[in-house]
């Protein structure tokens, strides 16, 4: 989540941009299974075969799993940067003033944890003050960690070493069918004071699966790169580093297409010599691992390839409503959890495996359309979000005006 604490005047409309696409990346991700937070039991994805399922499950896997969060996390770092070189240039104490907003943030994420479980807010602060001691590392190493970590080296080494080891993939072992089965239970019959305890319980699940999956390394990983790309004020002249951002684009485009081609073959293979992942190990290690090389050059064409976009005029024109979004992102993304649990849990109007896929895809555009609407009318009478403002205010321990001056014969646009 971005950090919205920078004055209108100052912010770069391209990073908001693509803030509301990432919001509408994950809001998909939650939607089409139901916006569960955890896993299900995995009949519970068979569900659906219809074909309008199949393109929006297909959408998923290709265009936006492990894609969404990562450019929510690269505009966190970038974010961070901004903020800490705005302290520096006033002179005020940049450890104390950033660890009190990532103190407020935490407070705002536990908060949203114990209403739905898959809160990101709560995997950001901690790894945000780990930015921290991090930040005056040389370009150059920021670039090498940040490159290792969202390819999720780490994690790979150390199942690696595992299969060879003691062969078995797990560093935390867990029972996954019967935390699906108690988590489908929650969703589907849960009250409203079980689905929180639940969530509270819930809490070692998410860091396990955080550390299991590596999740964890490509989010600070990206917030390496983000915070290393607003050092370089990339984002700031991008007209100016147009050439960078075709070269990237174009590096990462060729990465994208091997990583494409070796998966084909690799699967092909996998599929004519009848291998039994689960007896081999191995093979299901190189798949994920050519699965890391193209998640993250898709990830750096989504931010390159936008970014170049919005120096077109028609095409700024056509993706800057998406800006309003990205002004209110942690409004929106809190409001997008409110929508999904009382859409489909039992609390709400209990549509969970009542509705498909396919559909849960055109209600996402539906509700996504709708945010933009809303956000768009609302940055028209007030300065900030709801909860930006909340926080905003909360760490400056001042209410901030929220109500724009509008001045007599003019119009707010």
């Amino acid at each position: 989540m971005s950090l919205p604490f920078t004055p209108d005047s100052d912010r770069i409309i391209t990073l908001d941009v693509l803030r509301g696409i990432a919001l509408f990346g994950i809001l998909y991700a939650h939607m089409i299974f139901w916006y569960a937070g955890g896993p299900l039991p995995e009949e519970t994805y068979q569900l659906y075969k219809d074909i309008g399922s199949g393109l929006a499950i297909g959408t998923y896997m290709i265009f936006i799993i492990s894609k969404f969060f990562a450019i929510f996390s690269f505009l966190f770092g970038l974010s961070f940067y901004i903020q800490i070189d705005k302290l520096a240039q006033r002179h005020q104490p940049i450890v104390t003033r950033f660890a009190w907003r990532l103190t407020i943030l935490g407070v705002i994420g536990i908060l949203h944890h114990i209403f739905w479980r898959a809160d990101i807010l709560t995997i950001y602060v901690p790894l945000g003050f780990l930015l921290l001691f991090f930040r005056n590392l040389s370009n150059k190493t920021l670039l090498i960690i940040g490159s290792l970590l969202v390819l999720n080296i780490p994690t790979k080494c150390a199942e690696l070493i595992s299969i060879v080891v003691r062969d078995q993939l797990q560093l935390i072992q867990e029972d996954h069918k019967a935390a699906g089965a108690a988590y489908y239970e929650i969703i589907k019959n849960g009250s409203f004071t079980q689905m929180l305890q639940h969530n509270i319980y819930a809490v070692s699940e998410k860091f396990n699966y955080q550390i299991n999956s590596g999740r964890g390394f490509i989010t600070f990983g990206f917030f390496l790169l983000g915070m290393l790309a607003g050092r370089m004020q990339w984002f700031s002249h991008i007209e100016q580093h147009r050439s960078l951002f075709v070269s990237v684009l174009k590096r990462s485009a060729w990465v994208l297409l091997i990583a494409l081609l070796v998966g084909l073959a690799f699967s092909a293979s996998s599929f004519i010599l009848k291998v039994d992942f689960e007896k081999a190990p191995l093979a299901g290690w190189a798949g994920g691992f050519i699965l890391e090389f193209f998640n993250a050059s898709l990830t750096l064409i989504y931010i390159t390839g936008i970014s170049l976009l919005m120096l077109k005029p028609k095409w700024e024109s056509r993706l800057k409503p998406l800006a309003s979004v990205g002004k209110m992102a942690l409004t929106t993304y809190l409001s997008q959890s409110v929508i999904g649990v009382f859409l489909f849990f039992n609390i709400g109007f209990g549509l969970f495996t009542l509705t498909s896929p396919g559909q849960n895809a055109l209600l996402c555009i539906i509700i996504f359309t709708l945010q933009i609407v809303i956000c768009r009318w609302w940055l028209k009478h007030f300065n900030y979000g709801p909860i930006e403002w909340l926080w905003r205010s909360a760490t400056d321990l001042k209410w901030k005006p929220l109500m724009k001056q509008q001045l007599p014969g003019l119009k707010t646009e």
